[in-house]
């Protein structure tokens, strides 16, 4: 339901256009016993009933391809009602069903491939009494006004004129409006689903760390850290006062703003000499994050409700300090549990484990994004950080729901989008709309992922037929050609920074890789659905992909593709070689040689830390967490946050969480905790800990699906004490310990020895407490 009118061109998205609100009077008896409401609002929704917000969420509807699938929150709003006459109110804003015209690094314009419409609401309020069950749904005796806010942009931001509304007594009034009979329409095709998924609610809040002036009524507010969310604040006004907000990542040695890194889609950011790169007709000619907010007399409050900002810094223009009463930042994302705990005695890698969890979660908003700039749900970034994410987060619905964002935008082809929903990415894709080879992993490898973790078989009988239609299109790619189909290993180190769609290490190496990963994983499913004839064919299929992987990238002397970190990962990730040793030696060495400085992308990191696990080596990993080429270095300004890119960082986000996968190594390699590759559920778990010589303590623990997993050591006088909690829900748990410590061992727990290690079980042990050392015979079992 609607009112405005659609307006004609691209420019006029940019003048001024008050938002929407609709309202319904509804009488509630004495007898009401319950009553709830089913609403969706695109493109963002606020629900007030008799001025009170009902939920703290924010930032919605979820969002995804509407032509699709369109997700309804259900409340139970019984609280909110009064005996007699109640107002239910409806804030509308455009968020990503209507979204600016603006072109995204010169070229995308969201609403050629994104589902778009003006901002409605599809609602019904149910009130049951004892004998009756009345229903008010959404039809032509709602009425709608315009709204107090001018503009509304999830890139842009938001203005608002305080002049338009009032608020007191906990009512809100507009003002200089007309409340006019809502006119039916017809809205998007998408099926309508409740909503599964955890919501973005408001989160950690921040007072400034520094405030100056720069001019009596411009000032920098630097919050200390990284933020993706909010502002709120408080200041005293007069009528007509403009007062802008303006954010940035980055500040200039000047100390002005440096907003470079979060103009949306590098609109007006000059990429290359000379080449500033354009935003469409009528849009800013720098896609900045600014509010704006034009006062009435007194003291207004004004926080974000339909956008979200990534700053750290803060420009307030139009206020003198004295009338800026009170500004905090105010974290806002997707509320995911944690799951995971970990701590160290090591304080550098307990702050990389926090600046690992803000920057994942500064960039989960109903989807999976990159960053602010772009807000966009790459398969690649999913598939790099998917282990590590599942560590730290009950992940599940999330999971099922970018599963579910995929497979709605799949191309006719049977191929799957760069980016869920699609928006017209598809860099060096495999051909109509489809993204390139590790991108398209996304769909295969999160339901591998959910399966291991979560254990939904149902899932994987859902997907399954969609992930044989994607093979289907990607078995048409000729062999020869499959660097172009891939962007390899993004993000590495040794990339050509000159030709970064080319200049991956070992670029056609790594998408035959991917290939054989996308056979490989459909062997998987095709066995846990016991779909032998169709296991025993891809098996086949990925034994002769294999086959041919090897006879064309395995150099005689063992190596493969162009001798790189990233080759080296590759090939003992996807077991090229029986014997492993070789690789894992020149993979070392190699390591070693470059100063302990891992050069490979976002792929090559995440197995890395994998690896390291499972081929101990270990020892190269916290060298390289500690360098000063690395991960440091990316935090060097004290942001708090990740960024895009090693080194200069020119052209790359401040606060992107792609390189956020060594998580993943603070719990397989410093605790051991692993869940097993063909678990399901969790229900096979691996302890197996790197008892670092230069760590003393380190207390983690993982809830898993099958119960709490949790493993603490202690190194004091040549002593480590270890003690290990295994939950009652899992079939399988082994303790693997450096075979030094044997005679710390009861016999009979002895599962095998092989030539490093001793493995134990100690499935249905609740807890196991042991004293570590060569000479040392104590073991102690707490069941």
């Amino acid at each position: 339901m609607t009112k405005q009118t659609p307006w004609v061109d691209d420019q006029q998205y940019y003048d001024d256009r008050r938002n929407l609100v609709i309202k319904k009077s509804l009488h509630v008896s004495d007898a009401t016993e319950e009553a709830y409401i089913n609403i969706v609002g695109l493109g963002y929704y606020n629900l007030y009933i008799n001025g009170n917000k009902v939920s703290n969420y924010e930032l919605n509807n979820d969002w995804t391809n509407y032509s699709k699938i369109v997700y309804y929150d259900t409340f139970d709003i019984l609280a909110y009602l009064k005996q007699g006459e109640n107002e239910i109110l409806v804030e509308l804003a455009n968020g990503w069903y209507h979204p600016a015209p603006v072109t995204l690094f010169g070229k995308y314009n969201l609403r050629n491939n994104l589902t778009t419409g003006q901002p409605m609401l599809l609602a019904e309020v149910i009130v049951r009494e004892q004998e009756h069950e009345h229903t008010f749904a959404t039809d032509e005796s709602w009425v709608v006004a315009e709204g107090p806010y001018l503009f509304n942009n999830m890139y842009l931001g938001e203005v608002i004129d305080f002049r338009l509304i009032n608020r007191d007594g906990g009512k809100i009034e507009l003002l200089d409006t007309e409340w006019v009979n809502v006119v039916e329409t017809t809205g998007p095709e998408g099926v309508l689903k409740p909503s599964f998924i955890d919501k973005i609610t408001r989160s950690r809040e921040l007072t400034p760390a520094e405030v100056y002036s720069l001019e009596p009524t411009r000032h920098i507010i630097d919050f200390g850290e990284m933020v993706s969310g909010f502002i709120d604040a408080s200041f005293t006004g007069k009528d007509g006062l403009v007062v802008e907000f303006l954010y940035s990542e980055e500040i200039n040695a000047d100390k002005t703003l440096n907003t470079d890194s979060t103009l949306a889609g590098f609109v007006g950011k000059e990429v290359a000499e000379n080449v500033i790169v354009p935003g469409g007709e009528g849009a800013p000619a720098r896609a900045e994050q600014r509010d704006r907010c034009i006062c009435r007399d007194g003291v207004m409050s004004f926080s974000n409700q339909f956008t979200y900002h990534s700053f750290r810094y803060v420009e307030v223009t139009g206020l003198t300090l004295a009338q800026l009463n009170h500004v905090k930042a105010v974290y806002a994302h997707t509320s995911l549990n944690d799951v995971g705990h970990f701590h160290c005695s090591d304080n550098d890698l307990n702050y990389l484990y926090q600046v690992a969890k803000t920057t994942k979660l500064n960039n989960i908003h109903s989807v999976i994004e990159d960053c602010a700039r772009e807000r966009l749900a790459y398969g690649g970034d999913m598939v790099a950080l998917a282990n590590s994410q599942a560590m730290m987060f009950d992940s599940a619905n999330l999971y099922e729901k970018t599963i579910d964002d995929f497979i709605a935008d799949r191309m006719d082809n049977g191929g799957f989008p760069e980016t869920a929903p699609f928006m017209g990415i598809q860099t060096k894709g495999t051909g109509e709309g489809a993204g390139p080879l590790g991108w398209q992993l996304a769909v295969p490898y999160l339901l591998k992922t959910h399966y291991r973790y979560y254990g939904n078989i149902e899932l994987v009988k859902r997907v399954f037929p969609y992930l044989e239609a994607q093979l289907t299109h990607i078995k048409i790619l000729n062999a020869d050609d499959i660097a172009d189909f891939c962007l390899g290993d993004w993000g590495s180190k040794i990339a050509d920074q000159d030709n970064v769609k080319w200049g991956s290490p070992a670029l056609s190496f790594t998408a035959a890789c991917f290939y054989y990963y996308h056979l490989n994983l459909l062997t998987e499913f095709a066995a846990i659905l016991g779909l032998a004839d169709k296991r025993a064919d891809y098996q086949q299929q990925a034994d002769s992909v294999k086959s041919g992987l090897v006879e064309k990238y395995r150099n005689d002397d063992g190596s493969y593709a162009d001798k790189s970190q990233t080759s080296y990962v590759f090939a003992l990730y996807f077991e090229l070689e029986s014997d492993h040793q070789q690789l894992v030696a020149s993979l070392d060495k190699l390591v070693r040689s470059a100063g302990y400085d891992v050069e490979c992308g976002i792929f090559g990191q995440s197995f890395f830390y994998t690896l390291a696990h499972k081929y101990d080596f270990n020892h190269l990993v916290q060298p390289w967490l500690n360098n000063a080429l690395g991960l440091k270095h990316m935090l060097d300004d004290g942001n708090g946050a990740l960024k895009e890119f090693f080194g200069d960082n020119f052209n790359g986000s401040c606060n992107h969480a792609m390189f956020s996968s060594y998580i993943s190594w603070f719990y397989n390699g410093l605790a051991g905790i692993a869940v097993c590759d063909d678990a399901c559920g969790a229900d096979k778990v691996v302890v197996k800990p790197y008892l670092a010589s230069n760590i003393a303590e380190v207390k983690a623990s993982y809830l898993s699906a099958s119960g709490k997993v949790g493993c603490q050591w202690l190194q004091n006088s040549g002593i480590t004490h270890l003690s290990v909690q295994v939950p009652a829900g899992v079939k399988e748990c082994t303790l693997i310990l450096d075979r030094k410590y044997l005679s710390t061992i009861s016999p009979e727990n002895i599962k095998y020895l092989d030539e490093k290690h001793v493995h134990i079980d100690i499935t249905g042990i609740n807890e196991l407490n042991l004293e570590l050392n060569t000479d040392l015979v104590s073991a102690e079992e707490c069941c």
